[in-house]
């Protein structure tokens, strides 16, 4: 079976600099596929380049989007990534050996890294299927943009040449989804529940769909579970 390797997503990046030394990290350990959202700097960028090494080929072929739904439409699987407690309900770990044995191995996954100065916001965060927060010392719990995604393609590579042999136990979440699959059926199912009046009071509304949406993320519905569900609602609304 061949494991299809993570994709990197830089979330709106301020400094070509870091953008490049990412690149580089992630060609240390294998990995090639990067993915940039609204970067602060101009796309081309020359100090990316030289600051990537010998690994400039991966900036050259790195995809930019304006925004992070449509970057990550492709992916059955996001990780984000996240130091700071956003009390959202939602799963997260601090484990990098649980959360890789979920990883599934033949679906497209994405690990989501924010803004050097602020991180993910909980609207970025409510995209991912798991929140994952690489464990610091107290003293100091910031890291740099590049060191961040070094230690998730080192801890990823390490993982995977320790457990070659490969089981079933995350089955379930190898026929999960596409990403764009199932912000269609959210997208669709927030219009329905704002038509009948279920998300009330309106000054709620956001919270109550966050965490209905956290529930059907927990579930890693499949596209024929989405299309059920799709079609049970079109039906009870006839």
């Amino acid at each position: 079976m061949k494991i299809i390797k993570p994709s990197i997503v830089l979330v709106k990046p301020q400094l070509p600099e870091n953008i490049g030394m990412v690149a580089r990290a992630m060609d240390n350990f294998g990995l090639n596929k990067l993915l940039i959202v609204n970067p602060r700097e101009g796309w081309p960028n020359n100090l990316a380049i030289k600051s990537s090494a010998n690994s400039k080929k991966i900036i050259l072929n790195a995809k930019v989007y304006n925004d992070l739904d449509n970057a990550l439409e492709s992916f059955s699987y996001v990780v984000a990534t996240s130091n700071r407690r956003r009390f959202l309900n939602k799963p997260s770990l601090s484990n990098v050996n649980r959360l890789f044995t979920n990883f599934p191995k033949t679906k497209k996954v994405a690990i989501v890294f924010g803004p050097e100065n602020s991180g993910l916001s909980n609207q970025d965060l409510m995209l991912a299927d798991i929140i994952f927060t690489i464990d610091t010392s107290k003293s100091n719990q910031s890291l740099n943009l590049s060191h961040a995604v070094l230690l998730m393609c080192y801890c990823w590579r390490d993982f995977f040449q320790k457990n070659k042999r490969l089981n079933n136990k995350n089955i379930i979440i190898e026929k999960k989804a596409s990403n764009k699959d199932f912000l269609y059926f959210m997208n669709f199912l927030k219009d329905e529940l704002e038509e009948v009046g279920f998300l009330h009071p309106k000054n709620k509304n956001k919270k109550m769909f966050e965490n209905i949406q956290t529930l059907f993320l927990r579930s890693s519905l499949s596209k024929i579970e989405i299309q059920t569900l799709w079609g049970m609602i079109k039906k009870l609304r006839k």
